[in-house]
């Protein structure tokens, strides 16, 4: 009698300490998200602790956001896709050589913006109080922000960023060349058909330099940039290089009339002086002649023709 009885306690305090250590399994997974980029494969972390192997159970994992929710599922030592929900066959496995050891972690192939959600790690056969863990995935999406000059506005000049196919909703901020970030100019955010942002901003700058569109993601600490040099031939002139321009064509203007007043005064100065020398001699020596003929001392005859006087006028003729 006290021998079935000491075997008895036996008994129930090892069944104890295996139903305790067995208590102490449970499913653990990432507090953190995941984030990745679209089109990225991307590894759910969850796990068996203390390290069990996981060979023998049945790991569920499931977005309980949808119908199927099963996203995989494993039991008997196999999957079974055929309980698969749609979206995710063919996508997505296990690495069973890792299961002797409690990976259970999922690895999901080129995530899409509807794979944004939350996952779940369901053991539904362990004998735990923690059978599940959570996880979220953020996918996001992004591109290469557009800078376009608009056209000038005032004294300034309009410059244009877009950028498409963002996901989650990004913000845009533009810098100039010292890292300063400008005053916010008008900015507009509009979906696609599958939940993609894109956002398009102006601002108006209004002296030449290097201006930088950043577009950036907080949720996933992702950005994206683009630089462009403002020359200074782009800008509008001032009401000061405007009225600048005016002083200069006027002043040129004086100038010219000022040097043709000069020069006209000159000449006619100049004309009078050699009209008065010309009144004081008189120079009349006609000659003739013949294609053919030279006369031998035409020379001799005219060469002091400009010092006849008035009252002597001479008159030379050679045939």
């Amino acid at each position: 009698m006290k021998s079935s009885t000491w075997y008895f306690l036996v008994w129930c305090i090892g069944f104890s300490l295996i139903t305790t250590g067995l208590s102490q399994l449970q499913v653990v997974g990432q507090k953190e998200p995941i984030i990745a980029l679209l089109g990225d494969d991307v590894i759910l972390p969850c796990f068996l602790r203390p390290s069990t192997s996981a060979v023998d159970q049945t790991v569920e994992w499931q977005r309980r956001d949808l119908t199927p929710k099963e996203v995989h599922y494993y039991s008997d030592g196999r999957d079974n896709p055929d309980v698969h929900n749609p979206v995710y066959k063919g996508r997505t496995r296990l690495f069973e050589e890792e299961l002797k050891s409690g990976n259970m972690s999922l690895k999901l192939t080129g995530v899409k913006h509807t794979d944004n959600g939350f996952f779940t790690c369901f053991v539904p056969k362990l004998v735990s109080t923690v059978k599940t863990s959570v996880i979220q995935l953020i996918v996001g999406a992004v591109s290469q922000p557009v800078i376009s000059v608009v056209g000038p506005k005032d004294y300034g000049v309009v410059l244009k960023c877009d950028s498409g196919g963002w996901f989650p909703k990004p913000e845009m901020t533009w810098v100039d060349s010292d890292g300063n970030i400008l005053p916010d100019g008008s900015t507009e955010t509009e979906t696609d058909s599958e939940g993609r942002y894109t956002v398009r901003g102006h601002v108006t700058v209004q002296k030449t330099d290097m201006f930088t569109c950043r577009v950036q993601q907080q949720k996933i600490n992702h950005k994206m940039e683009t630089e462009i040099n403002v020359p200074g031939g782009v800008f509008p002139w001032s009401r000061g290089q405007k009225a600048g321009l005016i002083i200069g064509v006027l002043a040129l203007l004086a100038v010219a009339v000022l040097v043709g007043l000069f020069i006209w005064r000159k000449q006619k100065k100049e004309k009078a002086e050699l009209k008065r020398e010309l009144g004081k001699w008189t120079v009349l020596c006609v000659v003739t002649l013949w294609v053919n003929k030279k006369h031998p001392s035409l020379a001799e005859v005219c060469k002091n023709k400009h010092q006849v006087p008035q009252n002597h006028v001479g008159k030379c003729v050679m045939v």
